[in-house]
């Protein structure tokens, strides 16, 4: 058995090499990684402070509340990762149990998300901050002692390690939309990252054909709706290069589009007729100067024209492009042009498709496949990353899932011709 000197603690920053593909991380490089998103989830959760009256926010019915989700984040990975997980056949349902309890008693209780709901998540007593953080210290240490002990690079052997890697990737975007939600500044100021603008937003033209759609590499980890590969036929098309900017959605907005039901959906319709909205979130009009401003993490910004347009809901996106004359791409064109790599910009925001998100043709659910199966038919597809994920999240096969009214998320949009 070939093993590595363990990382020397949560501030560990630089490692023996850089592994320039994540879904292939050995166990040194996985374990490297593994250390970088705690140092990020804590970097993200250091603006509510030491003590639970920091913690305690104003509660956000399209976000979990900071305390829960570190403890999610560490329950998530004791439980697939370190707790001797075996599956039980009842009434003909395999069903996940664990042979080790917990290193935190209630664990189970607090921060299992199919056993409490959004709603509670908000409502239930949990530890102190300090117990919580310890918790998650210990589960973290435990990964990365088990990981050195491991037999093998082999990717059954890590896939529970590399999927809990990327759990935690993507529950730390959750935390800085959570910020942005309550008007709050990040601790690091440099986590908000630059201001993004468009260089380029010219026509890309797709000639299509014959396409393979998800992971179809014999090696490395594939993310459970990335299975199996789909081949399948894209007819010709046109797409943006870049996506939708500020200054091409004030046009919608000043054309008093919230204003003409002809332009929305009817899910959109009803949607508006919900909300006080006339503007995407986070937008306002100076008092004064009646400039249009933008609230980034509490700062108030005069709007950027440049900057793709951010925190719209797929009924928006829809909207806009009915108004356009454009349209939503579909996943699979998307997936197409990105992996084709002719000058697609993206990487700043996640994006919306025009595809519900369902499982591919032949996906069969595992029982650590719960949370995801349970988005099937109700949220939408959406590709891309943003500038609050890990570059390692970044590719072109990953799919994402919103609800079509989510615009805490750092979602924007690009349009094809129709």
């Amino acid at each position: 058995m070939s093993g590595f000197s363990m990382l020397p603690d949560l501030h560990f920053t630089g490692g023996k090499a850089t592994w320039a593909d994540a879904r292939r991380l050995p166990r040194e490089g996985l374990a490297q990684a593994l250390v970088e998103s705690r140092n990020r989830t804590l970097a993200w959760l250091a603006a509510f402070g030491q003590t639970r009256k920091g913690w305690m926010v104003t509660r956000q019915y399209d976000c979990n509340p900071p305390l829960w989700t570190l403890g999610h984040i560490a329950w998530h990975a004791e439980w697939w990762c370190l707790r001797g997980v075996r599956h039980l056949e009842r009434g003909g349902v395999r069903l996940p149990v664990a042979s080790e309890p917990s290193l935190l008693d209630g664990a189970d209780e607090w921060f299992d998300p199919d056993r409490i709901g959004p709603d509670e998540r908000w409502e239930i007593v949990l530890p102190d901050v300090a117990r919580v953080k310890q918790y998650a210290t210990q589960v973290l240490d435990g990964l990365l002692r088990r990981i050195a002990l491991l037999p093998d690079d082999e990717d059954a052997t890590l896939y529970p390690f590399r999927r809990a890697l990327f759990h935690e990737d993507a529950q730390g975007e959750t935390i800085a939309a959570l910020l942005q939600a309550l008007g709050m500044a990040p601790a690091e100021p440099a986590a908000v990252g630059p201001s993004i603008s468009v260089s380029h937003n010219g026509t890309l033209h797709f000639p299509g054909g014959r396409f393979t759609q998800g992971w179809h590499d014999a090696d490395g980890l594939a993310l459970p709706d990335e299975l199996p590969a789909q081949q399948t036929y894209v007819p010709a098309f046109d797409m943006d290069a870049a996506l939708v900017t500020n200054a091409q959605f004030l046009e919608f907005v000043e054309d008093h589009g919230y204003e003409h039901p002809s332009w929305w959906s009817a899910a959109g319709r009803q949607w508006l007729m919900t909300q006080e909205r006339s503007a995407p979130r986070y937008w306002s009009r100076h008092a004064v100067t009646r400039a249009w401003m933008v609230s980034r993490f509490g700062a108030e910004r005069t709007l950027n024209p440049d900057e793709p347009v951010r925190h719209v809901t797929l009924f928006e996106a829809q909207a806009w492009c009915v108004w356009a004359g454009r349209r939503l791409p579909q996943e699979v064109e998307w997936e197409l042009a990105a992996t084709q790599n002719r000058g697609l910009q993206w990487g700043a925001l996640r994006e919306w498709t025009a595809t519900p998100y369902e499982p591919y043709a032949g996906f069969v659910a595992q029982p650590a496949d719960l949370e995801l199966v349970g988005r099937f038919g109700t949220h939408q597809a959406v590709r891309g990353v943003s500038f609050a994920s890990p570059a390692r999240q970044r590719h072109t096969r990953a799919r994402m899932a919103l609800l079509p009214e989510d615009d805490v998320s750092f979602v924007g949009f690009r349009s094809c011709a129709v």
